[in-house]
């Protein structure tokens, strides 16, 4: 898929409109008693952190796809939600060190969720290692696909220690609707800025 210009710049936009209103919903949600005014970010982390683990999930769909079907824009797909998955994760973990240090006053790396985010990371720079030193498709397709399964093996497998269980599920309509909220605002942002990433990369010769 080929984008022009204005295009881009039309996408550029909305997601600028979209970000701003995914930060507008979580600045306006009322303190809570445990956390204050810190559920704010600790929502925001978790809507984007969904949304990121979307991002993974969606690029190992596409490289089963492609691996089926060798379809360029199949590859082309996941790679735009690898470039975008990838980086994002790096910002969550950085957003979750924040949250823990400021909900806990420590950052206790026994934390299991904490632990799996670290393990999603490495193997995200692997994925990313495999994509530049080989540039073989179907190598990297691959590599998707695996990196899809370990995250979800991981994410399913941790057990609670300090995390909350299911904090939004077990909140309010004043917690639960900014969540969805700005889990639809960072979806729909993803979509687009995967669009724009997808037309930028070469197609197959």
């Amino acid at each position: 898929m080929t984008l022009s210009l204005r295009a881009r710049q039309i996408m550029l936009g909305c997601i600028v409109v979209l970000l701003a209103v995914a930060g507008w919903l979580a600045w306006t949600m009322p303190p809570v008693l445990q956390l204050g005014e810190l559920v704010r970010l600790v929502i925001f982390h978790g809507a984007s952190t969904w949304v990121n683990m979307g991002a993974f999930t969606l690029a190992g769909l596409a490289g089963i796809g492609y691996l089926l079907l060798r379809r360029d824009a199949l590859y082309r797909a996941g790679s735009a939600f690898r470039y975008l998955a990838v980086p994002w994760w790096v910002v969550n973990t950085g957003l979750g060190l924040v949250s823990s240090r400021l909900a806990w006053n420590s950052i206790d790396l026994a934390e299991p969720r904490l632990q799996a985010t670290f393990w999603i990371m490495l193997a995200a720079g692997l994925v990313l290692a495999v994509d530049f030193g080989f540039g073989r498709r179907p190598w990297t397709a691959a590599a998707d696909v695996v990196m899809a399964g370990v995250l979800w093996t991981l994410i399913l497998g941790v057990r609670d220690y300090l995390h909350p269980d299911n904090p939004v599920m077990n909140s309010g309509p004043e917690i639960q609707l900014p969540f969805f909220g700005i889990v639809g605002a960072l979806s729909v942002s993803a979509l687009l800025a995967t669009a724009i990433i997808s037309s930028m990369i070469p197609a197959e010769e």
